[in-house]
């Protein structure tokens, strides 16, 4: 992360300077910077693009579970979590379906009961008109 950071602004500070305020080393971050991508790194780019062309392929609808099985049945050998967490990472989401609902037609329901108060509530004997 410290190594990151150093190297996203080597163009506004110097390298020395970072790596002191930091607390590493430049060697450290010098043999960080060279160092060839990991076998790891690579491989989850590569099954990235895979679950990325899995999304596309399913119209946006498969959720981590059923692209980790789609995958296992391409040959594809990669964990559930493991895909689950690269789509986490990366935003892929699947799309949600709207809840199928009834539409009640309001014409079919009886009137609503009759107003017998007329909005009078200023009655004189407290004890004509009850509400609850």
């Amino acid at each position: 992360m410290k190594y990151a950071f150093i190297r996203s602004h080597a163009g506004v500070f110097k390298i020395a300077r970072m790596c002191a305020a930091l607390s590493v080393s430049r060697s450290g971050y010098y043999e960080w910077r060279d160092r060839p991508e990991s076998a790891r790194s690579t491989a989850n780019r590569h099954l990235l693009q895979a679950i990325r062309s899995m999304h596309l392929q399913s119209r946006e609808a498969y959720g981590a579970y059923k692209t980790w099985k789609v995958l296992q049945d391409r040959g594809i050998a990669c964990g559930r979590h493991r895909v689950a967490r690269l789509r986490r990472q990366h935003g892929i989401e699947a799309r949600r379906k709207r809840r199928f609902r009834v539409v009640v037609e309001h014409h079919k329901l009886p009137p609503p009961a009759p107003n017998l108060l007329g909005r009078r509530f200023h009655v004189t004997r407290p004890d004509r008109i009850w509400a609850g």
